[in-house]
């Protein structure tokens, strides 16, 4: 019989893990896996779990959030555990299940996993030891995600985001930015940044899916510099609505490693997590770093 370690997140969303948690354990039970289950308490726990247990299992699942599947991965490549990985989300915005177009049900969610094939992805490296998932962003609404109470979460979900940054647009000033992305070079006053691995980034953005590759060796990075005028914005605006992406108004960019430097006081997230940010941020992408079990 082969095991499993399900790591949970209790109170992640609408806390459906807490909920559906005996009849996913029957799930693996009868597919001829041994269940055990940890308990996140406070954040960290799934990295540290997975750090150092992750070697002694043949599958790896993450129940939560975005930020759950991000500290369980942090913990696998941190502990150099090839384990494969599995993914229940049960958290408010579940970017990274979105695109995959991964099951948002938890027992639908545990068939996947349990008759699915292996996929290799593509995981980011922020810094020097900060991991991330799906994207790595920076500017307007990138607080939000983490700022964001998680009861409003819980009872509005995607709309959260766009409502709190829609509060917070007055603050929003541009981010003097010089960009290396594989030795092509920019510069230029930015009110966003991201770079990502994903279709969606926070209910706010959506690429379209034919832009993005999971397991290309490259991130996507989407920029967009400070409008001077309504009539730029406004562009902007059409340009994000209609996914034109090669509008003069945005850049769209797609490499391996991308260089950041700024000022120190940039604030970044990392999957819906806040991250300390320097005045140079090297953004690195992992290839093919972890293998998700998924149909």
């Amino acid at each position: 019989m082969k095991s499993v370690f399900l790591i949970i997140n209790p109170n992640a969303g609408m806390r459906q893990a807490r909920r559906f948690l005996p009849e996913m354990i029957s799930l693996f039970n009868r597919a001829e896996w041994l269940c055990s289950v940890y308990v996140t308490e406070k954040r960290g726990d799934a990295t540290d779990f997975a750090r150092l247990h992750g070697g002694e299992t043949d599958l790896v699942v993450a129940c939560g959030g975005d930020g759950t599947l991000n500290e369980v991965i942090t913990g696998l490549l941190q502990g150099s555990h090839k384990t494969p990985l599995g993914y229940i989300p049960c958290g408010s915005t579940n970017d990274f299940a979105n695109g995959l177009d991964l099951p948002l049900e938890p027992l639908p969610a545990c068939d996947s996993i349990i008759f699915g094939q292996p996929r290799l992805l593509d995981i980011g490296l922020f810094g020097s030891d900060r991991y991330f998932s799906y994207t790595a962003s920076f500017g307007a609404f990138t607080s939000v995600a983490w700022s964001t109470p998680q009861n409003v979460k819980n009872v509005i979900g995607h709309a959260a985001y766009i409502l709190e940054g829609i509060r917070s647009l007055a603050d929003i000033h541009p981010i003097h930015m010089k960009i290396n992305a594989d030795g092509r070079k920019y510069e230029d006053d930015y009110i966003f940044g991201a770079v990502c691995n994903s279709t969606s980034l926070g209910g706010v953005l959506k690429l379209d899916d034919t832009e993005v590759h999971m397991s290309d060796g490259l991130f996507e990075a989407l920029l967009i510099p400070f409008p001077q005028d309504l009539l730029a914005l406004n562009r902007i605006i059409t340009a994000l609505r209609t996914r034109h992406y090669d509008d003069p108004s945005l850049l769209f960019l797609r490499a391996s490693v991308f260089t950041f430097s700024g000022t120190s006081d940039v604030k970044w997230t990392l999957d819906g997590e806040e991250a300390e940010g320097t005045s140079t941020v090297e953004v690195r992408n992992v290839h093919n770093a972890v293998t998700l079990l998924c149909r």
